[in-house]
């Protein structure tokens, strides 16, 4: 069954022939979006390239066959001969493979740009101007420019870490479309709210010996935040103790310091550098 966002994501997306960036929030079934998206692939008009991550490497095509049995997919690996790789190139199929691979094909010309529709990453959150994934989208384009880019995220906070990370990866991919879809759009609530999670809270007291750790930590990052503020460099409402307590406190703060961060002094470095280790020290002392 596909949901009616999803159905309105790939809609959206089949619109414009060039591309475009789909950022998701996380939990919302980035792998069923996908094998809904590449069932549209029409082999008339050529390959579909689906580059993957390396952590999914050895899951992505049984996880999609099983979402879609019908799916005309085929993997690319270092240890197919590259005779096998030329006829799959042109067989005009779903191929999954890793950038390594597929940049070293396109150097050698075992994969012509011309028998390639499209491309598509599910990593956008950890490209950048300098990854391989953007020389491959650079080659494709330069000799097929109508060849379609499009990429998806399920990681929006990566999305906006640095100094305009999201415009810089569209760039970097030719990407002239962005496509956010968080929690709160109306289609993606209405859905949610059909199935609500049944949430169970269960709460373990921690130890004396934690909360000793605990107030220590908290104490030694209290005077790394007055330290920090004495700089004058970041917005001093974002740096208490509370936010330090949460992974996106390192975001808030790099996002600040980023567009000055060759102006500042090795002691403020140093100080984040601590700021970022003492909230993994926290978060340690309740997980392990």
């Amino acid at each position: 069954m596909v949901l009616k966002f999803h159905e309105q994501i790939v809609s959206n997306l089949l619109e414009d022939t060039n591309g475009g960036l789909v950022v998701l929030s996380s939990g919302l079934s980035l792998p069923k979006l996908l094998s809904s998206f590449i069932s549209f692939h029409s082999r008339s008009s050529g390959s579909l390239l689906l580059l993957h991550p390396p952590q999914l490497s050895s899951s992505l095509k049984s996880l999609l066959l099983s979402l879609s049995p019908d799916l005309p997919l085929s993997e690319i690996t270092a240890d197919l001969p590259s005779s096998n790789r030329l006829s799959l190139y042109s067989s005009n199929r779903i191929l999954i493979l890793s950038p390594r691979i597929l940049i070293v094909d396109l150097l050698t010309q075992k994969a012509q740009t011309s028998l390639i529709s499209g491309i598509v990453f599910l990593n956008a959150h950890s490209l950048s101007e300098s990854s391989t994934e953007s020389f491959i989208v650079r080659i494709i384009k330069t000799f097929n420019k109508n060849a379609s880019v499009y990429a998806f995220s399920d990681k929006p906070h990566s999305m906006v870490s640095g100094f305009a990370k999201t415009e810089r990866t569209m760039k970097s991919l030719f990407i002239r479309k962005l496509h956010l879809w968080p929690r709160f759009q109306v289609n993606v609530s209405e859905e949610l709210e059909r199935n609500p999670p049944e949430v169970v809270d269960i709460r373990v007291p921690m130890s004396k010996c934690m909360l000793g750790i605990q107030k220590a930590i908290v104490e030694v990052m209290d005077a790394c935040l007055k330290e920090m503020r004495k700089t004058n460099k970041v917005d001093v409402e974002d740096l208490t103790v509370e936010n330090g307590l949460f992974k996106s406190f390192d975001e808030i703060v790099r996002r600040q310091l980023d567009p000055i961060w060759h102006t500042l002094g090795k002691k403020t470095k140093q100080l984040v550098s601590d700021l970022k280790t003492l909230r993994k020290l926290l978060d340690y002392l309740v997980r392990y």
